[in-house]
């Protein structure tokens, strides 16, 4: 498990930091267990995402391959399922005032890294 830095071609400034999620079994807990403070985490190969057995709303969007935002769901509720036809991936976080990912973004990676590599920014007191 690593993570990545992205950023959306209108609001480049903007950069946004998620924990990858590419298992199987990674994919399908997401952010089950965690709470509302939970690190945003990206679900890759993934078109579909449900909040069974969460107990806080979250923030989606699912983007196409080439990185285009297809659809965002905002403070999507406990207990719900959420689809998008040719989503390649899924951005998730906890739900959040703080701006977000709209339709028609065109997301850029920034940066990338290892798990080792975020357990070292969050001792420096980075990230």
């Amino acid at each position: 498990m690593g993570w990545v830095e992205m950023t959306s071609e209108m609001r480049p400034w903007r950069r946004l930091r998620f924990r990858v999620l590419s298992g199987w079994v990674e994919r399908l807990r997401g952010l089950l267990g965690t709470g509302p403070d939970a690190e945003p985490v990206v679900l890759l190969r993934c078109g579909s995402i449900h909040t069974f057995g969460m107990t806080y709303p979250l923030d989606v969007a699912f983007v196409g391959e080439r990185g285009e935002v297809l659809k965002v769901d905002r403070d999507l509720p406990p207990r719900r399922v959420s689809s998008c036809l040719g989503a390649w991936l899924v951005f998730e976080r906890p739900a959040s005032d703080e701006p977000w990912f709209e339709e028609g973004d065109i997301l850029r990676l920034r940066a990338m890294g290892a798990e080792k590599a975020v357990e070292v920014a969050s001792g420096m007191g980075g990230a």
